[in-house]
């Protein structure tokens, strides 16, 4: 094919499979492939290399902020945005390397600042809610909820974890694996198909070795005697902690959407998974575990990322603080009368409901319905 003709459609497919596929991870990979297609190729996939300039570019971006949202038809965000911008950006420069432009248009371009995301934390009241509905309703997918809220770790890794991660005797985990559910390429012109992928954690530092809590110890033992009298068997070292209720692995989605329902029926604001990683972080600095070890449970490479997602003040914590304030020399105003001080009405419980789950009645093995 004429460099000098080819279009970005044809160029982006080629630096996919050239470049892309044999070196990314499965997710990395779908990331880049999903901008493309959704969103860049849609608009500029028509247009020849050499036509690629700055305005276009900036033209298209300023698109997708007023109506790229391809579910609304309204703004798309900022960081979607920041998000295409960076995959046409990789994909431009290595054009430019291999000869097909002149040079990169995307660096050019602006586009939204992009707000700090918000961190999801369970406050103290919430958390006890949640834990006091999941000890008395142990079913397989509450376990996957209450290893991820006492050990912090990310929901892949949780649903990867085999009992030969797992040491008994020095009561430690090894994380060595993630999975995810991704699209297959075959199957994306004819229809959504998709398949769990199985492949190493996140970072070198994401291999890591957590000595759990003794909850998550008792937690194991549970796990490890259910499955034993489901099956009739001793779990093998290549099944997996957290199961399906025919034993095999457990969907990362379906755990997602049954913490979902999980909420809703208690009447607790709606957060995602990996909230229970961040409050595993904040309860921990909280209890006086220092950053860099928080860090290293964490699986991060570097401690700033802890320090800026992660670790931030709430509420309670600063309530706690300013209690602690009070005189060196140990005095105190002798004071009459004043502003009343009511004492504040007690929390209010929100109310289980009848059944939690509302997508899909999940049921543990011998067709018992859980909740």
């Amino acid at each position: 094919m004429n460099k000098k003709s080819m279009t970005l459609q044809a160029w982006s497919r080629q630096w996919l499979e050239l470049y892309v596929k044999p070196v990314a991870k499965p997710s990395g990979y779908e990331h880049y492939r999903d901008n493309l297609e959704k969103h860049i190729l849609p608009y500029l996939g028509r247009c020849s290399l050499e036509r690629l300039t700055t305005p276009v570019v900036q033209a298209f971006l300023n698109q997708m902020g007023e109506c790229g949202n391809l579910r609304t038809g309204g703004p798309l965000s900022s960081k979607s945005v920041k998000n295409i911008r960076v995959v046409l950006d990789v994909c431009c420069k290595r054009a430019v390397a291999d000869g097909h432009m002149k040079e990169n248009p995307v660096p050019a371009t602006v586009c939204r600042r992009c707000p700090s995301r918000t961190v999801e934390v369970l406050s103290d009241e919430q958390q006890k809610v949640l834990e006091g509905w999941l000890f008395q309703n142990l079913t397989l997918y509450s376990a996957g909820i209450l290893l991820a809220l006492y050990s912090g770790m990310r929901l892949g890794e949780c649903c990867a974890l085999r009992w030969s991660c797992y040491d008994p005797a020095r009561g430690e985990l090894h994380i060595r694996e993630t999975v995810r559910r991704v699209t297959e390429d075959s199957a994306r012109p004819k229809g959504k198909k998709t398949r769990l992928v199985y492949s190493e954690p996140k970072t070198n530092s994401s291999r890591r070795t957590l000595a759990l809590p003794d909850v998550l110890l008792d937690l194991l033992d549970f796990q490890y005697r259910r499955f034993t009298d489901t099956f009739g068997r001793a779990p093998a070292k290549e099944d997996f902690i957290l199961y399906n209720a025919k034993g095999g692995a457990m969907d990362p989605d379906n755990l997602s959407h049954y913490f979902g329902d999980v909420l809703a029926g208690l009447g607790l604001p709606h957060v995602k998974y990996h909230a229970m990683r961040h409050t595993f972080a904040t309860r921990a600095i909280e209890n006086g575990v220092d950053v860099a070890t928080v860090s290293g449970l964490l699986g991060h490479a570097d401690v700033t990322t802890t320090t800026h997602y992660y670790v931030h003040p709430r509420q309670e914590a600063m309530r706690r603080a300013m209690q602690s304030v009070a005189p060196v020399a140990r005095l105190s105003l002798q004071v009459g009368g004043g502003v009343p001080r009511p004492e504040a009405d007690p929390a209010q419980e929100p109310v289980t409901a009848p059944r939690v789950c509302r997508r899909k009645k999940w049921k543990e093995p011998g067709g018992v319905v859980p909740g």
